[in-house]
């Protein structure tokens, strides 16, 4: 009875374990599976174009942006390339293509880049032709992320930096260098896409600049907006920072007691 009860038991287990799952996954479904099957839904209405019988014809780049803004308006297609799309970029282009590129057929093309409105994301989505009419099908997404863009440590030979408008303060000791360098490293992105020249309206802006050869190699903002703290590099988008780690620069500024140097 005991035997039957404890099988009882670990059925009525597994049962539970296969609900779960089934319930969950499509929840867990990758944002980039949910992305290919919900373009390819939105090109499979191009027979409300009134194409379907013509059988030589090849979606445009203008059509199959019409059927994605029409049946899946949280995305938007802003640009096709032969070239795979491999950062974001700086900031969204209202346009989307040229004129000709436009009136061309998309499957001249071998990728897209998609920005999904919603998660505020970027993807490059690969696609091939398919069927007659020939059509785009898609076939993977990859979301594209910025990274922080640092100098070799080697070709760092000082680190300016400079708080609001006070004056530079360079260091260029290697222990400080290395130190600050290391800061930065395994920095996240966030969704924010980049921004041109210095970030405006927000709190305690340092900037840092980083020398070699005379030459800034490398130029970051770090600052602090509504309590949150970021690292922005122009054009390369903006970066989730700790307050301990903001610290850390920040306290280099009024406590290192560097000459300041100007770069040759």
């Amino acid at each position: 009875m005991n035997d039957l009860k404890k099988l009882l038991i670990v059925i009525t287990g597994i049962i539970l374990v296969g609900i779960a799952c089934v319930w969950g996954w499509p929840k867990s479904k990758p944002a980039e599976q949910m992305i290919i099957k919900c373009l390819n839904e939105a090109v499979s209405h191009y027979t409300d174009m009134n194409i379907k019988d013509d059988g030589v014809y090849s979606l445009k780049v203008s059509d199959t942006q019409m059927l994605v803004t029409t049946y899946m308006p949280e995305y938007m297609i802003y640009g096709v390339s032969i070239d795979e799309y491999t950062v974001p970029p700086g900031q969204i282009d209202e346009t989307l293509t040229t004129e000709k590129e436009q009136d061309l057929p998309i499957c001249n093309y071998a990728n897209v880049l998609l920005y999904d409105e919603k998660a505020d994301r970027f993807y490059n989505v690969k696609f091939k032709e398919k069927g007659s009419p020939v059509i785009p099908d898609f076939t993977e997404a990859k979301e594209l992320a910025y990274e922080l863009e640092l100098p070799d440590i080697d070709a760092v030979e000082q680190i300016s930096l400079k708080k609001n408008s006070d004056s530079p303060i360079v260091i260029n000791g290697k222990d400080d260098v290395e130190k600050i360098m290391g800061i930065l490293k395994g920095i996240k992105p966030t969704t924010k896409s980049g921004e041109i020249g210095t970030p405006v309206r927000v709190e305690n802006i340092i900037s840092a600049d980083f020398i070699g050869n005379g030459d800034v190699i490398c130029r970051l903002f770090f600052y602090e907006d509504e309590g949150e703290y970021f690292i922005e590099q122009t054009g390369n988008g903006v970066y989730t920072f700790s307050k301990e780690a903001y610290d850390l620069i920040d306290h280099y500024v009024p406590y290192v007691n560097y000459e300041p140097q100007e770069a040759k």
